[in-house]
């Protein structure tokens, strides 16, 4: 969701460009500190007097018993209700699992949530406080790992701020549990867990509440927040968000980035819930795989960057587009000299021949080299069954199948795929034209390119291109893998 300006921001940027607002000082106060300020402490100074209070503007339509089943989804427990709590039973998952929730703790969540606005889809905030939601890029998670044990603290006296990171707020968990209820399960959110394992850390840590045992669920979960001793506008928030991660990495040489898109940590509940989630299910392999493939799909899987994720997924299927296009070229070929009306005593035939070839090949830096879209369409024509790759959407996520059916990509210009027409050959077709287009606006990205992508900006359509182009590639890795002997 787009930020918009605050009238914190309107305030301020009237006092600059605009009649400055009439201000009382008293000379034994204010004046006096004034004439020894610079301006931007002036500024500072007048702001804090004249900026408006914050009002909220998200809306909240969720009742308090939706709040209550969205975290004993999460739990898998059956709730119970008494006059001062909520209770929470998993022991048909865990043995004497159970926890509780005082009422008044979840009415004052609710009522916090409600005090606050959203800005960036993942950032909740007032005039004094900013929440958002991280994630960790670093190779090694130095610091995730130390929030375990405690929150990092740090305090800025000169500006008046607080900053903490930590694990979410409680109102910052029922956000969570109302955004992934809006995209489908909340559970989804906390993906597999061992139940077991659960119970034993929240007795080792003898936890009762379930606010304190979702965080179990949510370990990897890490917000920062920022509290203010004055009013501030959301922008005036971002900069100093924007400033104290950069001094983390920095420093630490760990990269912590806001979560822009809540759908993004639904990804992986989506790929469980059509997978063999847990490790007992897990069989011994019966194929061997070619080692180059199966090392651009983990780097795939493995990555949290959109951008990564779909060039690594597309490069399982370029892989094989020098081979499967020269064996169509030799094909074709070999059906046209074999011809019973073909002659190579006839220059007709053999100029016909040579055009056939050429608009199969092109001419670059001197180099023959061919057509990645065909040699795409060929590749997706030899190794992808269509009826799976539909089944396998419709399982992940079937509100995808009219996504793709009724909406362009815009930052790469390419069209509609429908995967439920009977055309094959047209699926083929319109499949290698999207995917191929998005590479393209992906790995060209000059500013006087018409199709281009912008990170950050782009993210979230490219996440919804994401599972078609997965699907595509795991079907390439099976179909080229071989049979253990």
């Amino acid at each position: 969701m787009a930020s918009k300006q605050s009238t914190a921001d309107i305030s301020r940027s009237r006092w600059l460009t605009g009649p400055r607002p009439k201000q009382t000082f008293d000379n034994s106060s204010n004046l006096g500190r004034c004439v020894a300020l610079n301006r931007h402490s002036v500024e500072n100074l007048i702001y804090s007097e004249i900026e408006p209070q914050h009002i909220a503007t998200m809306q909240i339509n969720a009742t308090t018993d939706e709040f209550v089943s969205w975290i004993a989804d999460v739990l898998r427990a059956d709730v119970t209700e008494t006059d001062a709590t909520y209770d929470f039973d998993m022991t048909r998952v865990s043995r004497e699992l159970k926890t509780s929730l005082e009422k008044s703790r979840l009415t004052e969540a609710i009522a916090q949530l409600k005090a606050l606005d959203v800005s960036d889809e993942t950032t909740l905030w007032d005039s004094r406080s900013h929440e958002v939601l991280l994630r960790d890029e670093s190779p090694f998670p130095r610091i995730r790992m130390r929030m375990r044990e405690e929150p990092l603290v740090i305090s800025d006296n000169d500006n008046g701020l607080r900053y903490s990171l930590t694990q979410p707020s409680d109102a910052y968990f029922l956000f969570l549990l109302m955004s992934a209820a809006s995209l489908g399960s909340p559970r989804r959110l906390a993906g597999p867990v061992s139940m077991n394992r659960i119970a034993e850390r929240g007795e080792a840590n003898g936890e009762s509440d379930a606010f304190d045992m979702l965080k179990r669920f949510f370990v990897r979960f890490i917000t920062l927040q920022i509290s203010s001793d004055r009013n501030r506008s959301s922008t005036d928030f971002e900069r100093f968000s924007t400033a104290f991660l950069f001094q983390l990495s920095y420093n630490l040489d760990s990269a912590l980035v806001p979560q822009r898109h809540i759908d993004e940590l639904m990804r992986t509940g989506r790929i469980t819930d059509i997978r063999r989630a847990n490790l007992s299910e897990i069989d011994p392999p019966r194929r061997h795989y070619l080692p180059d493939l199966v090392h651009h799909y983990q780097l795939a899987v493995a990555g949290d960057n959109p951008f990564l994720e779909y060039l690594s997924y597309y490069h399982i299927a370029e892989h094989f587009f020098e081979e499967v296009f020269n064996e169509d070229l030799v094909e074709k070929i070999k059906h046209k000299i074999t011809q019973p009306d073909f002659s190579y005593k006839r220059k007709k035939d053999i100029g016909g021949l040579i055009k056939d070839i050429s608009r199969s090949l092109q001419i670059r830096n001197e180099r023959i080299t061919f057509s990645e879209q065909e040699a795409l369409r060929l590749t997706l024509e030899r190794y992808v069954d269509v009826d799976n790759l539909r089944s396998q959407v419709e399982a992940y996520d079937p509100n995808l199948l009219t996504y793709y059916r009724t909406s362009k990509v815009g930052f790469a210009n390419a069209d509609e795929i429908d995967l439920t027409e009977t055309d094959r050959d047209a699926i083929v077709k319109r499949l290698a034209q999207r995917i191929y287009r998005i590479r393209n606006s992906i790995v060209h990205s000059k500013e006087s390119e018409r199709a281009r992508f912008v990170p950050f900006r782009d993210d979230r359509v490219l996440l919804r291109e994401i599972p078609l182009l997965r699907f595509v590639a795991e079907q390439i890795i099976i179909s080229t893998s071989t049979v253990v002997s």
